[in-house]
């Protein structure tokens, strides 16, 4: 057991750091994170390949922790597979012939570097991808252990079962695990030849790679829910498995525009580890000679995953690359021990007076290899943190409960698939709003044909962004952060603080009023103007201000009115329109403050007029 002591404190204490930066809730809207944190506590198929083995694990995780809220506990699963990772990294390292103390660095190396830490914090399905590749690692070198050793016929394809189980888990999970297939092919090859032409031993090994196949019984089990986009209906059981055209988009096809060479792809790794770890990498070259087996097989993973992000065109390449890190990673172990070893070495050579000396100086290469991982930690803690700011941990989270609100009580919001998933998931998490009804719609004309039907249906009708032809055929106002349309002239709610001041010819301030609101994400101050517009006005942006007593700028935002969906121009003559802007505050204010509404000329930004009024102490 002493053996798995090393291990046990090294995922202790990475799951420590990422317990300590877990995000608290969902904090990304347009990615696949905030889809798994809806989609696995309500057993949605999540997008192709489907994930299942992933979304069972996380989904019952869910049922047997009640910790923060569920978009938290599916976080909680990628600290947990990434922590456990870190752990099987310092074993594959011990295994390729390490010392402790290299192993050790290379493991804490990775859990601290950006990209992999930046998975371990998020719902996301790379990081239990990274456990299956050093657990697949791990169980053919222990495999080849077996093999070499004399007496261990009888059990010498035990780990071969679970090399083989450990595939087959890869492959109900992320086609990133293919990838694994032609190193893992050359180095059983270099192993025992003879297996592929022992047929009966093959059988134990393709029924533990069947078996997690089995876990894709869940997109039929599952099809009466359906994938959130709804999308499962149409491409169905085999289409999606295949990836359901991600493969084709990405490799085929540019739907990005990404023009991305080489040498991105090489500063993305080197950044990992910095030019030290590219240095000790390139120091484990005398490794290679001495196990030539072991390092094709390291390095065919590495060159599969490199020249397969070299062709996948998306965006988010980085966490594709988590194989080549990996393998950097196992080599910057093994270039660590070829300096431990030429240190340690030196102790039979050298006389009794001198081996103090040297042990000196193995001490000294061990503090430096275990300091390595510690400054890696502190540099990276502030941008890797997603438990803090408060902006940052809370602000999603904020925003869904403010669409909510906004469009109570039974209203009906057109917008996109991730604003949709995000006031969804506070629908099912929170029992919210349940009255409100969300229609995803990414296309243009799609969400203007959502609109039409939701105003012929006689709903209360929302979207959450500007789209051309809107205003001229509707009128619109706000509602908190939500736009509302309306099929006539709107009929918003009365002001706090009735106006008649004329700003502009034709534009009258109608009326004011403040919202403080105090969410988790910190405070801000919602202002709400009535305009009146007697006339169709020439066009002008709103600059709303906050400002301190002695003249110094607190906050401002500027757009045209109501969330940059209503240009003055497209006013009708005698309508009230109802324009919002919300101000995020640093502190609530002890003192007297200045509201200041300038109006402006978008080409040019001269003033036209101003109003101003002053609000009390916020505290």
């Amino acid at each position: 057991m002493r053996k798995f002591i090393t291990p046990a404190l090294l995922f202790a204490a990475s799951l420590i750091i990422y317990l300590l930066t877990l995000a608290p809730t969902a904090v990304t809207i347009f990615d696949d994170s905030l889809e798994m944190q809806l989609a696995v506590p309500t057993l949605s198929i999540l997008h192709p390949t489907g994930y299942p083995l992933y979304e069972l694990l996380a989904w019952a995780l869910t049922r047997l922790t009640f910790l923060g809220d569920a978009a938290y506990r599916v976080n909680l699963f990628s600290a947990l597979a990434a922590a456990a990772a870190v752990a099987l990294l310092y074993l594959v390292a011990r295994r390729l012939g390490a010392n402790e103390f290299p192993a050790i660095a290379a493991a804490l190396l990775l859990a601290v570097s950006p990209v992999w830490w930046s998975q371990a914090t998020i719902a996301e399905v790379y990081a239990f991808q990274g456990g299956i590749t050093l657990f697949i690692l791990y169980a053919f070198l222990r495999w080849e252990e077996d093999i070499s050793r004399k007496g261990a016929k009888a059990q010498r394809d035990k780990w071969l079962v679970w090399g083989a189980l450990g595939v087959g888990m890869g492959m109900a999970h992320h086609r990133l695990t293919f990838l694994l297939l032609p190193g893992l092919v050359v180095y059983i090859l270099g192993v025992d030849r003879s297996l592929f032409l022992r047929p009966r031993r093959w059988l134990k090994p393709l029924a533990a790679l069947a078996l997690p196949l089995l876990t894709y019984a869940l997109l039929p089990l599952r099809a009466h829910v359906g994938s959130l986009d709804g999308s499962y209906a149409q491409i169905g059981f085999w289409g999606w498995i295949a990836g359901g055209g991600y493969g084709s988009a990405f490799i085929l096809d540019n739907p990005f525009n990404i023009n991305r060479p080489f040498t991105t792809l090489l500063t993305l790794a080197r950044m990992q580890f910095g030019w030290l770890g590219v240095i000790m990498a390139v120091v484990s070259l005398p490794w290679w000679i001495y196990h030539p087996r072991r390092a094709a097989l390291l390095t065919l993973i590495a060159l599969a995953d490199f020249g397969f992000a070299a062709i996948y065109k998306v965006q988010d390449i980085q966490v594709f690359l988590i194989p080549l890190f990996i393998v950097m990673a196992l080599w910057i172990a093994l270039g660590l021990d070829v300096i431990w070893r030429g240190v340690k070495g030196l102790l039979p050579e050298t006389k009794a007076e001198n081996r103090k000396l040297i042990r000196l100086g193995l001490a000294a290469v061990a503090i430096f290899i275990l300091t390595w991982p510690a400054a890696v930690l502190a540099a990276n803690w502030p941008e890797q943190d997603r438990s803090q700011p408060p902006a940052r941990a809370w602000g999603v989270h904020d925003y869904g409960i403010d669409l909510l609100e906004s469009a109570g009580p039974e209203g009906r919001v057109i917008g996109l698939l991730g604003e949709m998933t995000l006031m969804r998931y506070f629908q099912y998490d929170r029992g919210m709003g349940l009255g409100v009804q969300t229609l995803a719609a990414d296309r243009d004309a799609d969400r203007m044909a959502g609109i039409e039907e939701s105003l012929a249906d006689g709903m209360a009708t929302y979207t959450t962004h500007p789209l051309e032809g809107l205003p001229q055929r509707y009128a619109l106002s706000v509602s908190g952060p939500l736009i509302r349309v309306w099929p006539k002239s709107p009929q918003p709610q009365q002001p706090e603080h009735p106006l008649d001041e004329s700003l502009l010819p034709g534009v009258r301030l109608a009326g004011w009023q403040t919202i403080l609101r105090q969410p988790r994400s910190g405070p801000s101050l919602r202002v709400l103007l009535w305009w009146r517009a007697d006339a169709v006005p020439d066009d002008f942006r709103v600059s709303a201000r906050l400002i301190n007593p002695d003249g110094r700028l607190i906050i401002q935002q500027d757009a045209w009115p109501v969330h940059d969906a209503y240009h003055p121009p497209l006013w009708r003559a005698g309508e009230t329109v109802l324009d919002g802007y919300d101000l995020a505050l640093p502190a609530l204010p002890e003192t007297e403050i200045t509201l200041l509404i300038i109006l402006y000329n978008p080409a040019d930004g001269a003033e036209f007029a101003r109003w101003q009024t002053t609000l009390p102490p916020m505290r």
